[in-house]
């Protein structure tokens, strides 16, 4: 899949625009307040989403997901509107990692400079999705190792020191890192242009196949593991076809949700 075509993975169409022409004023749940001069969302019941917003400064965008279980404590901040860099939590409190995502909910957390960052926002349960954009399908752990190069680790005076450390070490398969996060701190990268495209090493573990209610378009929706729960979203002509134990190795786009939206049983959201 080339990465114009990523919405596919969620059984929109390629091309943005032919999806929107589909939707009507009322099929979008909507936000407004002093901040934002329009936030509305579309939830497929498949579980693809659509958040299309402009804030009350001009700045607009629109932001593509996958609505997630409940599974994984944050800390969150905007780095611009619709894309946060999400600190994922063990029950502990430890870190675990650091990603960028696009979200869904913009208005649930706060938006600093990046040399000014304040407290962020804290949710427990919260959901984080993945889009696949270029990856290749293992049908198992054993097949991903043995088409991967091992990484070396240390020499053989370190070796000999400690009879737990191995000789080689492989990156996956369970691994996430999103690189913007990276430029974006080193200054390689302005806020305005980062992206949450990641590097996505997953296996998985629960895979359904599901109907994208506005296009009629299938798309695989898996539950995964990249060393934190995701709901990965993967194209319905992905080959081989994953299914519980697959290894999906590649990229992705990361999303996340604190769920506030299926909280709303009506055409507008109220906090």
């Amino acid at each position: 899949m080339v990465l114009e075509r990523y919405p596919e993975a969620l059984g929109f169409f390629a091309d943005l625009q032919d999806t929107m022409n589909l939707l009507t004023p009322s099929k979008f749940i909507g936000f407004a307040n002093v901040d934002w001069d329009h936030l509305v969302v579309y939830q497929d019941p498949s579980g693809a989403g659509l958040c299309l917003f402009e804030a009350s400064d001009g700045f607009s965008g629109e932001t593509i997901t996958v609505h997630g279980n409940e599974r994984v404590n944050v800390e969150a901040w905007q780095v611009v509107p619709g894309v946060v860099e999400l600190t994922v939590l063990d029950d502990y409190g430890e870190v675990l990692t650091k990603v960028l995502a696009w979200v869904n909910d913009p208005m649930m957390y706060p938006v600093y400079p990046l040399k000014e960052v304040g407290e962020p926002a804290r949710y427990r349960d919260y959901r984080v999705g993945a889009i696949a954009v270029d990856v290749k399908v293992y049908e198992s752990v054993d097949e991903w190792q043995a088409a991967q190069e091992p990484i070396k680790v240390g020499d053989f005076s370190e070796r000999k020191k400690s009879k737990t450390l191995p000789s080689e070490a492989y990156v996956g398969p369970e691994f996430i890192s999103s690189p913007w996060l990276f430029s974006m701190y080193s200054g390689e990268a302005r806020v305005e242009d980062v992206s949450p495209i990641s590097i996505f090493k997953a296996v998985c573990s629960d895979v359904q196949i599901v109907t994208n209610g506005l296009t009629g378009k299938q798309w695989y929706k898996v539950g995964a593991s990249c060393g934190i729960p995701v709901t990965l979203a993967l194209p319905i002509d992905t080959t081989p076809a994953p299914h519980p134990g697959s290894v999906v190795d590649g990229k992705a786009f990361l999303c996340g949700s604190t769920g506030v939206w299926n909280h709303c049983d009506s055409e507008r959201l109220v906090l």
